[in-house]
């Protein structure tokens, strides 16, 4: 666990799930990089993630009883980088407490047009986190397939074989069968991908039958090919929370004029619309942050454990802890006679 200083706050995330063991690859790099990102994909904006670098800095030490302490620092850092994630990929698309910039007339606020219509685009972001979930997972399942070439595990090596064989044939053959091709293939390429299919799946079935027994592994094989189906969809979330954060703030832009505008012309609508404008925007915004930083942080936890860990990682090992002699202070103590 010798990583980059700003790569080391996730080792925190990686102890709990637990500690590598002594020959175990460490996965804090890969976990860092993803938990970020899938951090900022879900909050997203630039006024939030300012708001939370702010509660990082003075408010998370008010909140521990030592923020000196190595592993408060490190949380505080991952909370700084995710932020940090966060408010680039809210400059990128251009959103600063939702849509709060139409108040002052501006149409957008976006480094990139084309990242910001892919994130303002439901279908589009949802595709594309499932393409994120796709790599992801198969990183995990990659790193397994190496682990299982070291070890001497058949099984695994010849069940990875088979899944990797099964998506870059199958993928292509759905794509092609729904009319919505990436890349086109030859008509004869497309006659070959079902029996590549099939191959991938009898490599699985083979893999189950030869960890499990005939029994058992004649049932489960189903399991791993519909398990790598639900860990992809499951990456859908980005999209979802990511959506859920930006039309909260949007709904809470849209209500406070609304209401506003139900008052009575003239000086109590300015007065009081204008006062209830600004506690609806106040406390809305305050729930949206707070609800959308803990979900996204659970999120983020979730993916990086069950979608990706669990597919290679075991743990169990102990931080290296070297011995040494601890040398007992002295303290002087003056006698009052």
């Amino acid at each position: 666990m010798n990583n980059p200083k700003a790569l080391k706050p996730f080792q925190i995330i990686v102890n709990l799930f637990g500690t590598p063991k002594y020959d175990e690859w460490d996965p804090t790099p890969i976990v860092a990089y993803s938990f970020a990102l899938f951090f900022g994909i879900m909050l997203g904006d630039v006024i939030y993630a300012l708001c939370l670098i702010a509660l990082t800095k003075f408010v998370l030490p008010r909140m521990v009883d030592d923020i000196e302490s190595e592993g408060a620092k490190l949380f505080q850092r991952i909370l700084y980088i995710s932020s940090g994630t966060s408010l680039l990929i809210g400059l990128l698309t251009g959103t600063y407490l939702g849509d709060f910039y139409r108040f002052f007339g501006i149409e957008s606020l976006a480094l990139s047009a084309n990242i910001s219509s892919l994130f303002s685009n439901t279908l589009l972001f949802i595709v594309f986190s499932l393409v994120i979930g796709l790599i992801h997972v198969n990183i995990g399942h990659f790193i397994a397939f190496i682990n299982g070439i070291k070890r001497g595990l058949k099984h695994i090596v010849i069940g990875k074989i088979g899944l990797f064989l099964l998506q870059l044939a199958g993928i292509p053959w759905i794509m092609h069968f729904l009319d919505m091709e990436v890349i086109i293939f030859s008509p004869e390429v497309y006659a070959v991908l079902p029996y590549a299919m099939l191959i991938g799946i009898l490599l699985i079935v083979i893999s189950s039958v030869i960890e499990r027994g005939a029994f058992m592994g004649g049932i489960f094989w189903l399991f791993e090919i519909t398990g790598i189906l639900g860990d992809v969809m499951s990456y859908a979330r980005l999209a979802g929370v990511g959506l859920a954060t930006y039309y909260l703030a949007f709904c809470f832009n849209l209500m406070g004029p609304l209401l506003a505008d139900l008052l009575p012309t003239g000086i109590i609508r300015t007065v009081f619309g204008t006062l209830i404008i600004i506690l609806i925007l106040l406390t809305g915004h305050i729930i949206n942050l707070v609800l959308s930083s803990l979900t996204c942080f659970v999120h983020s936890l979730r993916l990086c454990f069950v979608e990706f860990l669990f597919k290679f990682f075991e743990g169990g090992g102990r931080e290296y802890s070297p011995f040494k002699l601890k040398k007992r202070e002295l303290i002087l103590v003056k006698e009052n006679k």
